[in-house]
């Protein structure tokens, strides 16, 4: 067996015996080794992957002894990775990367779109406008394979940094010199409240106003409930959330039938023939800066850009 338990002394421990030569390691390792490292568990690994555990398994310990190291130390309930394995795994994504978007080159050198796209986005972008843009970009391009990885902030970012998306839609990172961000947007927030509720009898609402309102919330990791929470504690605000969800299908269900009040981003919201609630504008406004993330070193393919063609002015006219 190619992994040790995490009580064996690490001194020697990790070497193994490497195979000759140039390492002979698959695309299906790497993807195995990302998928593991990305997950700690080799469960959840082998159902992102789509095979068994057994299956995952081999595969790792087939690269563990081609590359003459372990990369996994396996503890009671996760894996975690050796010193070998923090500085494999990097190299891993950027290979996989890499070849994704030489692979999506040479498909397009006949002039046609095919190949795979794969789209990070906040869960609040996901929710209509990426959807809309997809339909359009689906009848000019039939050829290409799209995957649409929604998340909150931290999750888009992770998305792009390991090389799994090709770009993501997301709020605007700071301090990371990797991530080139473009296509900047500012984009308000506005409240979503029950028809009859009694806010809607009032010109002007604040953040204060929604003190004493039971209110239906995103998560506390999310970068809007951050915005919210920050925005609140600053004007001495304690806001009530009483029910959590990930789910803007969910919320905007939940505010319908009275059980609460929401603040939500303009995206968001769905077409006003589908609403069964009121807004109403936020004084001060409450805004937050969205933006296209993708690696500096990884440009974006002929796919991503031309999606992005068709995904830029449907944002624009949705947080107007």
């Amino acid at each position: 067996m190619c992994y040790i338990d995490a009580d064996i002394a690490l001194n020697g421990a990790h070497r193994l015996s490497p195979a000759p030569g140039f390492p002979d390691l698959s695309t299906r390792h790497l993807r195995a080794i990302v998928a593991l490292a990305r997950s700690g568990k080799f469960v959840a690994a082998a159902v992102d992957l789509g095979i068994s555990q057994p299956s995952l398994s081999r595969m790792i310990q087939q690269a563990e002894r081609e590359l003459g190291a372990v990369l996994f130390v396996r503890a009671t309930r996760r894996v975690s990775q050796t010193a070998a394995g923090r500085e494999f795994v990097p190299v891993a994504e950027r290979l996989l990367g890499e070849l994704a978007q030489h692979s999506q080159a040479i498909r397009e050198l006949d002039g046609r779109l095919r190949g795979q796209l794969i789209v990070a986005s906040l869960i609040s972008i996901a929710h209509h406008v990426v959807p809309a843009a997809l339909v359009a970009f689906r009848k000019r391009h039939p050829g290409v394979f799209i995957q649409v990885r929604e998340g909150i902030a931290s999750g888009v970012l992770e998305d792009v940094r390991g090389g799994i998306a090709d770009f993501g839609i997301s709020a605007v990172p700071e301090g990371h010199r990797e991530i080139a961000v473009h296509s900047v947007v500012e984009e308000s927030c506005c409240l979503v409240l029950p028809r009859r509720h009694k806010l809607n009898r009032q010109r002007r609402v604040r953040l204060a106003d929604l003190a004493d309102e039971p209110m239906v919330s995103m998560p506390p990791d999310s970068g809007l409930r951050r915005v919210l929470d920050t925005l609140a504690q600053a004007e001495g605000v304690a806001l009530n959330h009483g029910i959590v969800t990930s789910q803007f299908t969910s919320l905007f269900d939940f505010v319908a039938q009275g059980l609460g009040v929401a603040i939500v981003p303009l995206s968001a919201l769905p077409p006003a023939s589908q609403r069964r609630f009121a807004t109403h504008a936020l004084r001060p406004a409450v805004t937050r800066r969205i933006g296209i993330l993708h690696l500096v070193d990884r440009p974006l393919s002929a796919a991503a850009a031309g999606f992005l063609e068709i995904f830029r002015p449907m944002l624009l006219a949705a947080i107007r």
